[in-house]
């Protein structure tokens, strides 16, 4: 069976994931990583396949959105028994084919991995995991000292996010950083 390798590419995004077969001729079922799916329904001409020999090109002939899945229609997935190999499969995307950022946005993969400072700069940790909860995003920090503190997304913690510099700049309340 077929292990995800968590492989971080320089030119591509993850984003999403085969979670099974849809019907019985050959049609995948994906879990979008993305909070805008419809953009790419209607721009997408191909996914990137990661398996454990390498990455596929699979040719997109349909994409829909069907409650809040992606049920992908590919030239390269005959039926249900390969389409039920190919679950868990990571499909990525070159990033130059991600759907253009607004002033106030960020790809959850940028602040992965992002240093945790507070406004003066001083060095709080590292953003290690990235939680999806019904109200937003909590992310998980790791202190120099091996520590871990969560940030929630909402509210006034988050100051701003420096994506040239991969930083996350927060002002902690009281008793945050406290394992």
């Amino acid at each position: 069976m077929f292990e995800t390798r968590q492989i971080d590419y320089p030119d591509l995004t993850w984003l999403g994931t085969v979670i099974g077969p849809h019907g019985v001729n050959g049609e995948l079922k994906v879990y979008p990583l993305t909070d805008d799916p419809n953009f790419y329904c209607k721009s997408l001409k191909f996914f990137l396949r990661e398996h454990a020999k390498g990455l596929d090109e699979i040719n997109i002939k349909n994409l829909k959105i069907h409650k809040g899945i992606w049920i992908l229609r590919c030239g390269e997935c005959g039926g249900r028994t390969q389409a039920e190999s190919w679950k868990r499969s990571r499909l990525l995307v070159n990033d130059e084919d991600l759907r253009p950022l607004g002033d106030d946005e960020v790809f959850l993969h940028q602040i992965e991995g992002a240093l945790v400072v507070d406004s003066p700069g001083k060095l709080l940790g590292k953003v290690v995991e990235i939680i999806e909860t019904g109200a937003g995003y909590v992310y998980s920090v790791q202190q120099p000292n091996g520590g871990e503190f969560l940030v929630p997304s909402t509210g006034n913690i988050v100051q701003f996010f420096d994506s040239q510099n991969r930083k996350l700049v927060i002002d902690p309340i009281p008793g945050l950083m406290e394992s």
